[in-house]
């Protein structure tokens, strides 16, 4: 039986027991969770939510229980790329592949979309450390990340060392100049887009039924796409120490504001990324929170949520990924 089979019979297990199998979950004796409750709390949010699509896949990484709803659907990774290159990259570096002080030049055709500190300095700073491009990724910087996936190699090994990893349903196969440009009906990011007026004005040049399309088009674009369920073990993987680097998840994720964090109780910690790809005529294609929970007391939960091709505002899409971080913390 493939790991992918396996893993995914191990994720059944919450459901099975919510429809009356009275097995206990995996790593422990009772179960933590109310997973029957947890279902009709989630599906309720994702009802709410429509026409966007709800994918979310969490786990308990002490007990090792994990709870999923849409996990092997694949949905688009939009920023949330950030965290597969950045794994991939913090392994060459912590295996001795990478040296953090290694430079590389910019030139115009590396650059791409806002947000992005290194197209913005550029021509003017065309060298930058690998160190300092890696924490500039950790904020979501589109240039810093495509410069780190060339460095290690391009796309194909990024998606090579996820499969010797054994990381199934998360891919990556285009640059960012490529995947953000291509989902606004654009050509490959250019060097005089560089800045946000100018970005503008370039989307602003597509005509509106064009870029629609594009949008549209990206919901069933198996590219660059993650399921939850493949995201959460990339997430697992990295804080059980299988990937060979320090399980630092402040450092792999960053703290992006709301989202999951409004759902926190008190005295817990967060390391996420979050945020939603550019919203345009009212339909946002990918939206996401991916995030490790240090509860007090100790206890760390991983979390995925997914919500793609939603027509809500930046507030509503926020307080719908806070609630699904709510209700599964109060579950458990």
């Amino acid at each position: 039986m493939s790991r992918r089979a396996v893993l995914t019979a191990l994720l059944a297990l919450p459901l099975l027991y919510a429809c009356g199998e009275k097995k206990p979950m995996l790593g422990q004796e009772e179960p933590v969770m109310k997973p029957k409750r947890l279902q009709k709390r989630i599906e309720a949010i994702a009802v709410r939510a429509q026409p966007a699509t709800l994918g979310v896949a969490v786990e308990d990484l002490t007990t090792r229980q994990m709870w999923v709803f849409n996990g092997d659907r694949a949905f688009p990774l939009g920023a949330a790329a950030r965290v597969p290159i950045l794994a991939a990259a913090m392994a060459e570096t912590a295996g001795g592949r990478l040296s953090p002080e290694t430079t590389m030049p910019v030139r115009d055709v590396d650059l791409s979309p806002p947000p992005s500190a290194v197209a913005d300095a550029w021509p003017e700073r065309q060298v930058w450390s690998v160190v300092d491009l890696e924490v500039l990724a950790e904020h979501g910087d589109a240039t810093a990340l495509d410069l780190l996936t060339k460095k290690i190699g391009g796309p194909g090994a990024v998606g090579g060392w996820l499969d010797v990893k054994r990381i199934e349903g998360v891919r990556v196969d285009r640059y960012q100049r490529q995947v953000r440009t291509e989902a606004l009906g654009l050509a490959s990011f250019r060097a005089d887009w560089k800045g946000e007026a100018a970005w503008n004005k370039a989307i602003a040049a597509v005509p509106p039924e064009q870029r629609a399309r594009a949008a549209h088009e990206l919901q069933t674009d198996h590219r660059d796409t993650a399921t939850p369920v493949g995201m959460l073990r990339l997430l697992e993987a990295f804080m059980q120490r299988e990937l060979g680097v320090s399980p630092d998840a402040d450092r792999l994720l960053g703290h992006d504001p709301g989202h999951l964090a409004l759902a926190l109780p008190k005295g817990a910690k967060l390391a996420q990324a979050a945020g939603s790809a550019r919203a345009d005529q009212g339909f946002t294609p990918s939206s996401h929170a991916l995030a490790v929970v240090e509860l007090k007391g100790g206890r760390r939960v991983a979390f995925v949520v997914f919500l793609t091709g939603s027509t809500a505002d930046a507030a509503t899409r926020e307080r719908l990924i806070a609630e699904v971080g709510k209700t599964v913390l109060e579950e458990f």
